[in-house]
């Protein structure tokens, strides 16, 4: 062995040597009893405070410098190709059209239109049609013919317009009469002729503090082949202008009147002035104050007729729904032409004046929707000499009956309208009358009527109309023997349809009285049945 390796053993050796000579150690344990007091040292506080540093913030300056260089840029041009315009910017209108049709009965009807469209400056047209009809009797014929012309003129100022009319209608008195009597044609044949003439001139104002004003000249003579003439001359006039913002407006006339035969002469003149000026109050209610006037002189007397005039409305809402109730009067002048226009019929002549001496009325008119609308009214009038209508078994036609005292009469009358542009229309109107008379009942006239009209443009190329007419049963009388009779009700039902052949080329079918009621409209006079009538329509 080395000497390095003798010390390493030596020195292990003595260390091993001393631990073995050391004592076992003593495990002895101790328990320390003493209540705890836990101390907090003390804490050592930050004497400064923070004092954040706030940022300096320095809007900065900025300098732009443009360069000054121009661009030079060529225009280009395109030529636009206009729309098609010429005539197709107003395109002609097929206003003008002949009607060429036949019917049972040996009905023909031939009818004509032909009117002026598009000038600025004036218009004119005329319209003509034929109507006949003449069944095996021969005593129900008839014939209406007319021919109606106008013209207007547009001035810078104004306008005038003017028309003339002749009508010629032929019936016969084929009222009930004995075997006995066998009476020809020619003795039953009425014929009637009429020529109506018109002229007027109305201003145009630009400025509503201006005044307003139009002037109407009317004439017609009117005579049968009875010998029978009357001749009627008027000349009425509007005057109106705004004052403070609302409306006065004078009505103005002068009529005279002669019905003249070879045995007598009746003339009639009439004076009439009618002001009326309506407040507006918030563009909601609106009172409306005036009167009616008439001087009145015959070949008897004359007379001053003055009738007191008020209406006031209030929109329940705005422009939709509005409330009016009011009072009126007037003299209404009974002619030998009204008459005849009403009933045909007449033989008797009996002319009288109608005084409608106090009237008042109530109701709510408005749009339920964009295309409907409505009316409700209800009024109560005294009357004094209102017309009625009898039979007279000696001349077998008919003959005006008044009850010359002052009478009572209340209607209700409602109606209802709907229409979409030009594709659909309907109209319901109903009517309600009650009378205080002094004769024994209302000879000839009815107490309730309703009328329904019907329209429908199908794809136009189809167009249906249908109406119905009914009214309730009636008292008719006989005179001279005053033998009273009662008239069954009505019902009318009737159906039109157009059919669009060509572009110009139409064809019509009109159904009428399709219940072949043979009603008794006047006493006596009961009316065609079902007839038909059907031709073609030409436009250009």
């Amino acid at each position: 062995m080395n000497i390095k390796h003798i010390a390493i053993f030596s020195a292990l050796w003595f260390i091993t040597c001393t631990a073995f000579a050391q004592d076992t150690l003593r495990t002895n344990e101790y328990d320390v009893i003493k209540d705890f007091k836990p101390t907090l040292s003390e804490i050592l506080k930050i004497t400064s405070n923070p004092n954040p540093e706030v940022p300096e913030v320095k809007a900065p300056k900025l300098d732009y410098t443009l360069p000054e260089t121009r661009l030079t840029t060529d225009a280009t041009v395109y030529t636009i190709k206009p729309l098609a315009m010429g005539t197709a910017l107003l395109p002609k209108l097929k206003s003008n059209y002949f009607k060429l049709g036949y019917g049972n009965y040996n009905s023909p009807v031939i009818e004509a239109y032909i009117n002026t469209v598009r000038n600025k400056t004036s218009q004119a047209g005329v319209f003509a049609k034929h109507l006949s009809a003449s069944p095996s009797d021969n005593v129900q014929a008839f014939s209406d013919n007319q021919i109606n012309m106008w013209g207007k003129r547009f001035l810078n100022s104004g306008m005038l317009h003017s028309s003339v009319s002749y009508t010629r209608n032929v019936i016969h008195l084929y009222g009930f009469q004995p075997q006995s009597l066998n009476l020809s044609e020619s003795t039953l044949r009425k014929q009637y002729a009429a020529i109506d003439l018109n002229a007027g001139y109305s201003n145009i104002i630009k400025d509503t503090s201006k005044i307003k004003y139009n002037i109407d000249l009317y004439y017609y003579n009117f005579i049968d082949n009875k010998d029978m003439k009357e001749n009627d001359f008027k000349l009425t006039g509007t005057v109106s202008k705004y004052i403070g913002g609302n409306p006065l407006k004078v009505d103005l006339g002068v009529n005279t009147n002669t019905i003249s035969t070879k045995t007598f002469e009746y003339n009639q003149v009439l004076v009439t002035i009618n002001p009326d000026y309506t407040l507006s109050i918030n563009n909601r209610a609106f009172v409306m104050l005036g009167f009616n006037s008439t001087i009145f002189s015959d070949s008897a007397n004359g007379k001053l007729y003055f009738y007191p005039e008020a209406e006031i409305a209030y929109q329940i809402t705005p422009k939709t729904i509005t409330a009016f109730a009011g009072i009126t009067g007037r003299l209404i002048k009974d002619t030998y032409k009204s008459l005849v226009n009403e009933n045909p019929f007449i033989s008797i002549l009996n002319i009288n004046k109608t005084d409608n001496k106090f009237e008042f009325y109530t109701g709510v008119k408005g749009e339920i929707g964009p295309q409907t609308s409505f009316s409700l009214q209800y009024s109560l009038a005294t009357v004094k000499n209102m017309v009625f209508f009898g039979y007279d078994s000696v001349s077998l036609g008919q003959e005006a009956i008044y009850d010359t005292t002052n009478s009572g009469l209340s209607n209700v009358k409602a109606e209802l309208n709907h229409e979409f542009a030009d594709k659909f229309h309907f109209n319901f109107v109903l009517n309600y009358f009650s009378y205080s008379l002094a004769i024994p009942a209302p000879y000839g006239r009815p107490t309730f009527t309703t009328r329904t009209a019907f329209f429908y443009n199908l794809g136009e190329k189809i167009i249906i109309r249908a109406d119905a007419y009914t009214m309730n049963k009636r008292t008719g009388i006989e005179v001279p023997s005053n033998k009273e009779f009662n008239l069954k009700a009505i019902t009318d039902l009737n159906l039109g349809v157009s059919y669009k052949y060509r572009k110009n080329i139409g064809l019509f079918l009109n159904l009428n009285n399709l219940t072949n009621n043979k009603y008794q409209r006047w006493m006596n006079y009961p009316v065609y049945g079902f007839n038909l009538l059907g031709g073609i329509t030409l436009t250009f």
